[in-house]
């Protein structure tokens, strides 16, 4: 197993993306804390029930009290911190550049990179803690929308635009302490079950591998990065999304 006896983090998101890499991870041999504050209650039984039963700490991974809560309930419960899977982020707020609201802006910032910085900055001590005897890895969700920007979401795509610099410089000032830093940018990933929408037909139309990805894709891209096969990967973004962005969509399309 590629993670036996790592302690890891999932920060802020607990049923997506977030839940399907606490899983694979806890497979892996990885003990497992999730901190959310949109799961509900503590009990909610999608985290508690069954083989996939973990921590869960109920937080707002964008209020500064919230994760120093969050990770002294982590230091109680395990005293270190291996991986850190910086997964917060909210769906964006369609509104044009002229049209997006100060608290539009603020909220996605908030969420999609305030939230990398509280995360990373907080359960620093206790990776450190860690890395002292193996070497720890911090990942930070970003987007292609980060890379390519998206018409009509100016906020979400400047504050998934920031993690992709935070996460480059993190991996030098972090290289110190043995703690590697990347960020996987995703896109056209499903999270619920349900007919396919019309935007998500639209994505389709220009995604080579002709299906929306699923977060067990992202989560095995994450166990990469937290494992000891990305050793020598530090300071690197993975894009997941089926080639959206490997190509132009120009002229020669037959």
């Amino acid at each position: 197993m590629l993670l036996t006896d790592k302690i890891a983090v999932i920060a802020g998101d607990a049923y997506g993306i977030g839940l399907a890499t606490a899983q694979l991870f806890m497979r892996e041999g990885a003990r497992v804390l999730l901190i959310d504050d949109l799961a509900g209650k503590p009990q909610d039984t999608r985290l508690r029930a069954g083989a996939w039963a973990m921590p869960y700490v109920h937080a707002d991974v964008t209020q500064v009290a919230d994760v120093q809560r969050a990770v002294a309930a982590c230091e109680k419960l395990y005293d270190q911190v291996h991986v850190l899977f910086n997964v917060a982020g909210r769906s964006p707020i369609r509104q044009s550049f002229e049209n997006c609201t100060e608290q539009t802006w603020s909220e996605m910032l908030a969420r999609n990179l305030n939230s990398v910085y509280w995360c990373s900055k907080y359960f620093l001590p206790l990776m450190k803690r860690a890395a002292a005897t193996t070497e720890g890895a911090i990942i930070n969700h970003a987007s292609i929308d980060a890379i390519l920007g998206n018409p009509g979401i100016a906020a979400y795509s400047a504050a998934k635009g920031g993690v992709l610099p935070l996460t480059h410089v993190m991996a030098h000032d972090l290289a110190k302490y043995r703690i590697r830093v990347n960020s996987v940018a995703t896109g056209g990933i499903r999270y619920l079950e349900r007919p396919v929408s019309k935007q998500e037909k639209t994505r389709l139309a220009v995604t080579p591998a002709a299906r929306m990805g699923t977060a067990d894709d992202v989560a095995k891209v994450a166990l990469f990065l937290a494992s000891d096969m990305a050793s020598y990967v530090n300071g690197a973004n993975i894009v997941v999304d089926g080639g959206r962005t490997a190509t132009t969509h120009g002229c020669y399309n037959d």
